[in-house]
């Protein structure tokens, strides 16, 4: 038996909502000290990784360790409804995932729990950049990124990364360089230039609307893109494959 609850209602539908844009099926591990999140598109292109301890939730209740695989877009249905001020509470126990939405009424869902699939693989990346950001920069700078392309290239030497796009001769850039007041850390061991599929980073960036900072790591044009962010109560890890350049 696992049974938790979260107050904070808005937190839980962004991730939902960002997390089922990208996968079909997470599988999800619990025990006693923290909820363990696994889920890759059915291509592998990406995949996420979320951590949260006990601490996270108002409620974190197990009598034995827990594992179950759901849905994600039949979650993304549910949890579209929840709205500021709701709490959530989710019980797991014998092949169903019982989810009540607490309010003026308490709105009730039960969902069968999938069969496991294969277990993901492990992703090690062997960067060359690490940047930490202020989260609203990174976003916003996306999302100009997104205006003209549908890819993201990155390119990083010691002093400057430059983001940038170009599609039928339009081209837009964004220049952050290692003084940048919004940089926390900088680091670049070697000239690097990678590609990245930018639909994918803006689904991802749904989770991360209200971050302090977000750290981006990535090397030459074979390794992939890790974006990660965390609390002390959590930690979100987003990997993405890199696109031929």
């Amino acid at each position: 038996m696992f049974r938790c609850e979260w107050s904070d209602s808005i937190v839980l539908r962004e991730l939902i909502d960002g997390i089922s844009d990208l996968v079909d099926t997470a599988s999800f591990y619990a025990d006693e000290k923290n909820l363990r999140i696994e889920a890759s598109d059915p291509s592998v292109i990406c995949k996420i990784e979320i951590e949260a301890k006990k601490e996270a939730f108002s409620s974190y209740e197990i009598n034995s360790e827990t594992n179950f695989y759901l849905d994600m877009n039949l979650m993304k249905k549910i949890c579209r409804r929840l709205r500021a001020g709701d709490k959530v509470s989710i019980n797991v126990e014998n092949e169903y995932l019982e989810f009540t939405i607490h309010n003026f009424v308490e709105r009730y869902f039960k969902i069968p729990l999938l069969e496991f699939g294969e277990p993901l693989p492990q992703v090690n990346i062997d960067a060359s950049v690490f940047l930490r950001i202020r989260g609203s920069v990174f976003v916003d700078l996306v999302k100009d990124i997104a205006v003209i392309g549908s890819s993201l290239i990155i390119k990083a030497d010691p002093e400057e990364i430059t983001f940038f796009a170009e599609e039928d001769g339009v081209k837009t850039s964004v220049n952050v360089s290692k003084a940048n007041d919004a940089i926390e850390i900088f680091k670049v061991d070697n000239e690097c230039i990678s590609k990245f599929n930018l639909s994918y980073i803006l689904s991802f960036l749904k989770t991360a609307t209200s971050v302090e900072y977000i750290d981006i790591s990535f090397g030459n044009k074979d390794t992939p893109l890790k974006l990660e962010y965390s609390s002390d109560k959590a930690t979100i890890r987003f990997y993405l494959a890199p696109m031929e350049i």
